[in-house]
């Protein structure tokens, strides 16, 4: 499978830098907040900056009458600078407070075999750039943990155009979630591997609105239904039989020039993790640009 997600990552570098023709679409998004207090300020406000930037790419390409590739890279990462008070009354700056982080790429392989439903197969890797759930251990790791999604089914198109394109995949996914230098109860570092299978729904939407401002609306559902995981046996609970989802919803809209205004909200249900619906919004005014 590591070799696979290796191939995968290996040609999207290699498409993306030296093959013709592909169809692309890449902007950047930088959103930028800030709020300053004099000393005499009568409050119990402080000064902070918070700022996000983001990008989402795609290059797609139909290499020959039966195979077609698209490839998708979305990052994001934003922090949260707060000043605050000592026990005795000095303001300093606290060290940054991360806010958003995301790193996803996925490769799609479609055979285009002109029927109702085409076959496919799909790698995708999904962390984040900075992992400090073990900080205080002095053990901040980068990328870390990393899930490698192998997928293989079926996928039907039901709109593609200039302004909209709409499709649904289904299939048996296997995934393998990587959590690297953990630290145990020792003070040893470890690497666990977490490996679980089953049947995978994808569906995609994305739309763009020409007035009355340019927009790009952006919808992702994802619903992951395992059927096996090679630690049921030693988990307390059945928990992992409960079916996964993600919904990640994205709307970019240029104001003028290279201003915009974008929001993000995400909907997430992974019972292993909590057993309530977990969700996201983020909503923000600054600076974009489409690189192609």
């Amino acid at each position: 499978m590591k070799k696979l997600l290796f191939a995968i990552t290996l040609s999207i570098l290699v498409f993306g830098l030296y093959a013709a023709g592909w169809q692309v679409d890449s902007d950047i998004n930088l959103t930028l907040s800030q709020s300053a207090y004099s000393d005499s300020w009568q409050g119990t406000e402080l000064n902070n900056i918070t700022w996000m930037a983001s990008s989402n790419s795609s290059f797609q390409k139909q290499m020959n009458h039966w195979l077609h590739i698209r490839n998708t890279l979305k990052m994001a990462f934003g922090q949260t600078h707060l000043q605050k008070t000592d026990s005795q009354g000095n303001k300093y700056w606290a060290d940054p407070e991360k806010t958003t982080d995301k790193f996803d790429l996925e490769s799609l392989w479609r055979l285009t075999l002109q029927a109702w439903v085409d076959p496919y197969i799909a790698g995708r890797i999904e962390s984040q750039f900075l992992d400090l759930s073990q900080e205080d251990d002095d053990n901040t790791r980068y990328l870390n943990p990393s899930l490698l999604t192998e997928s293989t089914g079926v996928i039907h198109t039901f709109i593609e155009n200039d302004a909209t394109m709409f499709n649904a995949r289904l299939g048996v996914a296997y995934r393998l979630n990587i959590n690297r230098d953990q630290i145990d109860n020792l003070g040893n570092k470890e690497t666990l591997f977490t490996r679980d299978g089953g049947l995978e729904l994808v569906s995609e939407f994305q739309q763009h609105i020409n007035a009355p401002l340019k927009s790009t609306f952006r919808s992702r559902l994802q619903v992951f239904q395992a059927l096996l995981n090679d630690e049921s046996d030693d988990l307390p609970n059945n928990d992992w039989k409960s079916p996964d989802m993600v919904w990640e919803n994205s709307l970019s809209t240029k104001l003028f020039g290279l201003v915009s205004a974008n929001l993000l909200y995400e909907m997430r249900y992974e019972k292993e993790q909590i057993h309530k619906v977990q969700w996201k919004q983020m909503l923000g005014l600054g600076i974009s640009y489409t690189l192609f």
